[in-house]
């Protein structure tokens, strides 16, 4: 009878152990949800109209679905979310998006802890199912409550990730259900048909959230080898097996070919970047160790929204832990190999961890550092970590794991706390993230942004006039400290111009950053980041004048004309400032014909265009752009801003300075 009230005991202590868990991420994370939202949330939410919508008709969803610039496959899974979230509410609400974040997050970890029960027992790890429970329970506690995951679950837009990752666990649990019968009876080939489509339709939602989720084949390829190895009906199948290893090794094998045999098919991306593919490649596997370090050692005071201060890797030994980096991973993959029957979970999760971040972390031209790209390749490594802190405790005569994991999870959730109230408040966040980061130029960016915007907000926040100067000053110090951090950096030269051009006109006379950013521009090779900075020049410029001589305007859009003689941006930026500048149709057209003609599927040519026929009131040129536009909008995104065009009185498309 006490034997059986001890089996009893702990499932009940299990629940209440994982029924905890999920009642402190919940409750910790709430005080979140009211934070701001920032970079990619402007673009792909609060300034992308076409998931403003009512909700009414399936037009408005079909036009949300596939509003994002983001990726080949524009996301129209993720997007269609922030559709409802906007539909439902009218608006959107910071806390109603993040709350579904959460809600995403939530779900997922009861996801991970069935992935990871399957997983312990398929390899039969712990002594009995109790210990396999606990482990499972304290792996996914582990990564719900990973303070990492702060900068995924409370940034907007990173829903894209939580969504491709949530399609990629519930293939991998689908699988694992499929394949452990397979292992012990065998199947049909019916059975492994429909177990097939099954997989290839949350792949197929998964990579319609973010491309990354169509990594779920190639993770389960990572799960057959390191756990079935190849056994079908309890034998050994020799090809199986062989075909496994074939599978995993046969992208990397892939992505060689092409760097041996025609590398230009790669390097081309990298023409927008000041980093090129071989030193992407290097500092990559310096960055895959910050992550891992992340990961495993969640120091708080090392991670943060921007990490631009992680120096790129110009060679080998430049600087000297690239080498080291690099032979890290082969000895660390060689160990794991080596010790795949007595540790399984070891190249389990080191397998998973690379594979994860083979499309983010590899040869693409994206940004070096972001850490959110940690959210799902993180999982198994929880899973490891979990073993770690439960095994050795439970092989005693008293099963005493309950110490080391409760300690563990205490820890973590603390981390988690100071980390989301971080999160919770934007200059909290832009603050914390200068002072972890000083030699970061964009968190120095961000946080004079956050001052800047706390001093126009003044009196609705109720500041002092010795508030007001001080955010006013602040503001201008850590533009000038982000030029000191990165002096090619557009954005500080730009916001540095207005700063001085509009409140400290007293220092105008002391540094010409006009002239510092024309230098600059000869030399410079543009990020996308600074085409925006430039779009707030151009802004100001249009917004007053006066705070420069048309010549000297002109003079910069003709030097960066020559430099750029096929951008659409520079086309962009002389149309708003001639228009500004009251400029008549014959000079204004031939600047939109030209930006049509170079990106045929940017909207905005088409609506200056139509604009600009119907002052001159040519319905017939009208018509013909029209038509083009149609043409060229596959998706039929823009048919309801032609309709208003031909119905109702049209704006030009006037500045924006944030």
């Amino acid at each position: 009878m006490t034997g059986s009230k001890a089996i009893v005991r702990k499932p009940i202590r299990l629940r209440i152990l994982a029924g905890l868990v999920l009642l402190a991420a919940l409750f910790i994370y709430l005080p979140g949800l009211s934070g701001p939202l920032f970079f990619d949330d402007m673009p792909a939410l609060t300034a992308n109209e076409f998931v403003h919508i009512t909700g009414s008709s399936f037009d408005e969803w079909r036009v949300a679905a596939f509003s994002s610039g983001s990726g080949p496959l524009r996301r129209p899974i993720a997007m269609l979310s922030f559709a409802a979230n906007y539909a439902l509410a009218g608006e959107f609400s910071t806390a109603g998006l993040k709350a579904v974040n959460l809600a995403i997050h939530l779900v997922i970890a009861v996801l991970l802890y069935l992935l990871f029960r399957s997983i312990l027992t398929a390899l039969a790890i712990g002594r009995d199912s109790s210990t396999s429970d606990l482990i499972a329970v304290t792996a996914a506690a582990i990564w719900l409550l990973h303070p990492l995951h702060v900068s995924t679950v409370l940034y907007a837009v990173q829903r894209m990730a939580q969504l491709a990752a949530l399609f990629v666990v519930a293939g991998l649990w689908v699988f694992m259900r499929y394949r452990q019968r397979w292992f012990d009876q065998g199947a049909p080939a019916g059975e492994v048909l429909a177990a097939s489509l099954w997989l290839l339709l949350l792949t197929t939602l998964a990579a319609l959230s973010k491309e990354s989720g169509a990594l779920l084949p190639w993770l389960i390829i990572v799960l057959e080898v390191c756990i079935y190895r190849g056994v079908w009906a309890g034998r050994s199948i020799t090809w199986l097996r062989g075909c496994g290893w074939m599978l995993l090794v046969l992208p990397v094998v892939a992505v060689v070919l092409v760097l041996a045999l025609s590398p230009e098919t790669l390097q081309g991306g990298y023409s927008g970047r000041e980093f090129t593919l071989e030193e992407r490649l290097l500092t990559q596997a310096r960055v895959l160790w910050h992550y891992l370090g992340w990961i495993c050692l969640p120091n708080i005071g090392g991670m943060g929204f921007q990490h631009d201060d992680i120096a790129f890797s110009a060679g080998l030994f430049a600087p000297v832990t690239t080498i080291l980096a690099l032979l890290g991973w082969p000895v660390v993959l060689l160990t794991a190999f080596s010790l795949r029957r007595r540790y399984p979970l070891l190249l389990l999760a080191v397998l998973f961890f690379l594979v994860g971040q083979s499309l983010e972390s590899s040869v693409i031209p994206l940004e070096m550092v972001y850490e959110h790209r940690n959210y799902l390749p993180s999982t198994l490594v929880c899973l490891l970590l979990a073993w770690l802190l439960v095994i050795p405790v439970s092989r005693g005569k008293h099963f005493k794991a309950w110490y080391p994991v409760g300690g563990a999870l205490v820890i973590l959730c603390m981390l988690l706390f100071i980390r989301v109230h971080t999160w919770s408040d934007e200059l909290s966040l832009s603050r914390t993230n200068q002072a972890q980061h000083p030699e970061s130029s964009r968190s120095n960016y961000f946080y004079a942004n956050a001052l800047l915007r706390q001093y126009r907000r003044s009196e609705q926040l109720g500041l002092t006039q010795r508030e007001k100067g001080e955010s006013l000053l602040l503001s201008r110090h850590y533009f000038e400290r982000m030029y000191q951090t990165n002096n090619r950096d557009v954005a500080a030269l730009v916001m540095l111009f207005y700063l001085d051009s509009h409140y400290f006109t007293e220092l105008q006379g002391k540094v010409d950053w006009l002239a510092k950013l024309d230098v600059l521009l000869s030399t410079r090779t543009m990020q996308p980041s600074d085409w925006n900075a430039l779009a707030t020049l151009f802004d100001i410029f249009t917004s007053n004048p006066a705070v420069s001589t048309e010549a000297t305007v002109t003079g910069l859009l003709d030097k960066l004309s020559a430099r750029y003689p096929d951008s659409v941006h520079m086309l962009q930026y002389r149309y708003k400032y001639q228009s500004a500048m009251e400029a008549d149709s014959a000079q204004l057209l031939p600047l939109l014909q030209r930006a049509q003609e170079l990106d045929p599927g940017s909207f905005w040519p088409y609506y200056q265009l139509l604009y600009e026929y119907a002052r001159d009131q040519d319905a017939a040129s009208m018509y013909h752009y029209a038509g083009l536009w149609l043409f060229h909008d596959s998706n039929r995104l823009s048919i309801h801003q032609i309709k208003a065009l031909f119905t109702l009185p049209v704006e030009p498309m006037g500045p924006s300075l944030d």
